[in-house]
């Protein structure tokens, strides 16, 4: 239970902890975490007003930028440079997710197999990837491209 302050309002949020509001009979939730607000909804079409993202759409997106920044961090500690990185990332449409399939694209002017070797280190980085259960099936393909400045 969060702690109020005297004044009756809840305290400051904390790194990776979120406080959501949601009106009675809505999907919209709105999202508040240490300096941002969002909102999440479901589509018209499944009662609810497309006011935002689903929230499934919302962790694909965030497991699709943790491989990203994780990638980034992992060419910036080895010395590799990266010009632009771009990505896709899709889950089964219904129900529960039972599979994800990402694809990452990678710009950069270093040795294609120097940049290869930087994704296992981004998975094992990537906080989100690691809340997956072992029984959804995970694939990532990376695509890498030589940059104009080669």
């Amino acid at each position: 239970m969060r702690e109020e302050d005297p004044t009756g309002s809840v305290s400051a949020l904390r790194p990776r902890e979120l406080r959501i509001a949601s009106q009675g009979g809505t999907y919209r939730v709105e999202v508040e975490s240490a300096g941002h607000a969002w909102v999440l909804d479901e589509p018209a079409a499944d009662g609810g007003t497309d006011a935002g993202p689903t929230p499934v759409e919302t962790f694909l997106g965030g497991l699709l930028s943790c491989l990203t920044i994780s990638f980034q961090f992992s060419a910036r500690r080895k010395g590799i440079a990266i010009d632009r990185i771009e990505g896709w990332i899709a889950a089964n449409e219904t129900r529960y997710i039972e599979q994800i399939a990402v694809e990452l694209q990678v710009w950069s002017p270093a040795p294609e197999e120097q940049v290869r070797e930087l994704l296992s280190r981004a998975e094992r980085g990537c906080f989100v990837s690691n809340v997956l259960k072992p029984e959804i099936a995970y694939t990532i393909e990376l695509a890498v491209y030589p940059s104009e400045t080669a």
